[in-house]
């Protein structure tokens, strides 16, 4: 027996696969392999995406005139499929007959799933058309599967009942999976009563109904505001023994988003008891948001704490939600340290927090703390939004600094963002509050001349601006120029406000044909246009009509307001004193 090697030679796949690392090396030593060895390293290519070497490959192989097989074209098909090279995999499919290689069944299928991925119908098809008539291949459950999944996501119901009578036709039984495709696609349609026939169909076969199929049950009902029957699904998952976290969490989300806040909260104790499953970032984040936006933002804090202390990974919406939820309650003091310690805590703030601190802190008058964060925020590599910028010009300009609010204004522009409705209303009633008309008009006529479409917002903000400073008749040309526009068209706002420019300045006939106007324009009006309207009658000395509007008012079940009542006293008194 000869004495082994000290070095033996690697063997000839690893010494190939050794030399295909480097392009230049790859058509020299692929020159003599033989079609299986092609094949093995096509499917190497196409694993790591590199389809151009792919393709440059099989072009070699026919230069060298070795036919390719079935596995060859499967392959490569497969491969430009997944990565949308639709096109040139359907050559392939057209040229196999010419080399007299039958496509398989498998082919087919990745063809049609590449085809449905890319959302092209047409295409998928065709690819269908050509299975279906094809004597050497026949479609299997995964193709129906395939079709059946792609045709659900594309909300085409109705091919949907062809390919599943096709296939019942043809004597394929659709198992869990092909039932679960079937319900995932009409509750993402909102056809949940559907999705609960087909759910009974398989309790008849005996199937084991699986967890993701239960989840889509669940988030289907909870979505179309029928919590109680997602209650139902829940707890047959639960007897199934098929629930998991997945399913906690979208129960609780449900519950949530119906308002349903202490039964929420019991389903969260019911998970913290539930040896199985273990709340992730996905439960933390639905608990703290769901919390917050129902009000609850202390015992959310509590939450948050808690898990914070004991090393919860919490991602950047539990973050986001807590800060936001903090923010509203006015306990911005704890927002601030929230995100102080988001960094130290591995989670770095994203726009959604900096602009919920900015909104809190310009609420509560703080506008300096606000443009120091929104200073921080750049520093910190995370940009600005046009929410950012409208939050903040917004916010200094109703705490009276409008050069800063200009010069943020300023900023915007120059970081390329394009001022919005909300930008120039901001703009526009900061201005009007400081005194500085022709200001406030230029903005308006810039907007003008530039082509934007003002919507009803900014031409009520530009009413009560004028009339705020006493240019009613401005005002009424502006209210003139809404009437049949279709973006713009006048609302109660805009009567409301126009209708007290109007009292404000002694012109209380053009203000009682404003008032009938309301009527006659098909609105209704609220205790802001009453209020508006009987302190009006009131200024005027026309006390009885005042208090007769006030029957008005009751007699239309709208509720006075103490504004209303103050109203009606004041001119009562004023009425005896004189």
């Amino acid at each position: 027996m000869p004495p082994a090697k000290l070095n033996p030679d690697p063997p000839p796949i690893r010494r190939l696969l050794e030399l295909i690392k480097s392009e230049r090396d790859a058509t020299a030593a692929l020159a003599h392999l033989e079609l299986l060895t092609y094949n093995i390293v096509l499917r190497s290519f196409c694993a790591r995406c590199d389809l151009d070497r792919a393709v440059t490959l099989f072009d070699s192989l026919r230069r060298r005139r070795i036919a390719p097989d079935r596995i060859t074209y499967s392959t490569l098909m497969c491969g430009l499929a997944k990565h949308h090279r639709l096109d040139h995999a359907l050559d392939l499919l057209d040229e196999m007959p010419r080399y007299k290689v039958q496509p398989d069944v498998v082919c087919y299928n990745a063809l049609i799933g590449g085809c449905f991925k890319a959302s092209e119908f047409e295409k998928v098809n065709r690819v269908w058309e050509q299975l279906v008539r094809d004597p050497g291949a026949s479609p299997n459950l995964a193709t129906y599967n395939v079709m059946l999944d792609g045709l659900c996501k594309l909300g085409k119901f109705k091919e949907v009942g062809e390919v599943w009578a096709r296939m019942v036709a043809n004597n394929l039984q659709p198992d869990i999976i092909t039932y679960g495709i079937l319900i995932h696609g009409l509750c993402q349609s909102g056809d949940v009563d559907g999705a609960a026939r087909v759910y009974s169909e398989i309790i008849k076969t005996g199937l084991v109904i699986d967890a993701a199929t239960y989840n889509s049950l669940v988030k289907g009902f909870c979505q179309a505001g029928r919590v109680q029957e997602a209650w139902k699904f829940w707890d047959c998952a639960g007897f199934a023994g098929s629930r998991d976290l997945r399913t906690y969490n979208i129960m609780m989300k449900g519950l949530f988003d119906s308002g349903m806040v202490d039964e929420a909260t019991k389903l969260w104790e019911l998970l913290e008891k539930d040896v199985a499953c273990i709340p992730d970032t996905v439960t933390f984040g639905t608990l703290i948001h769901g919390l917050c936006h129902n009000g609850f933002a202390n015992k959310a804090f509590i939450i948050f704490e808690e898990a914070r202390i004991s090393g919860e990974q919490l991602d950047v919406f539990s973050y986001s939600s807590m800060i936001n939820g903090l923010c509203k309650v006015g306990r911005l003091v704890d927002a601030i340290e929230v995100y102080e310690k988001m960094d130290k805590d591995g989670c770095k703030p994203n726009s959604h927090i900096y602009n919920a601190l900015i909104s809190g802190l310009c609420q509560a008058y703080r506008t300096s703390d606000a443009v120091r964060i929104y200073r921080k925020m750049a520093g910190n590599g995370c940009s600005p939004t046009i929410i950012t910028y409208n939050t903040l010009i917004n916010g200094l300009c109703k705490a009276e600094k409008y050069q800063e609010a200009s010069s943020v204004a300023r900023e915007m522009v120059d970081n390329g963002f394009t001022p919005d409705p909300t930008t120039y209303g901001s703009l526009i009633r900061g201005l009007f509050s400081d005194k500085k008309i022709e200001a406030a008009l230029s903005i308006w006529n810039h907007i003008l001349n530039k082509g934007f479409q003002a919507d009803v917002m900014m031409h009520n903000i530009l009413i009560h601006g004028l009339c705020s400073v006493g240019k009613v008749d401005e005002a009424l040309h502006i209210f003139s120029d809404m009437k049949g526009k279709k973006n713009s068209s006048p609302n109660l706002v805009t009567y409301n406000t126009l209708m007290d420019g109007l009292y404000e300045t002694g012109y209380i006939d053009k203000a009682a044909t404003l008032w009938t106007a309301i009527f006659e324009d098909g609105l209704e009006p609220d205790i802001i246009s009453y209020n508006t309207r009987i302190k009006g009658l009131c200024s005027c000395d026309k006390i009885h009509e005042g208090t007769q509007l006030m029957e008005e008012v009751l007699s239309r079940d709208i509720i006075p307001t103490v504004i209303t009542w103050n109203i009606l006293v004041r001119a009562v008194i004023n009425e005896n004193v004189d």
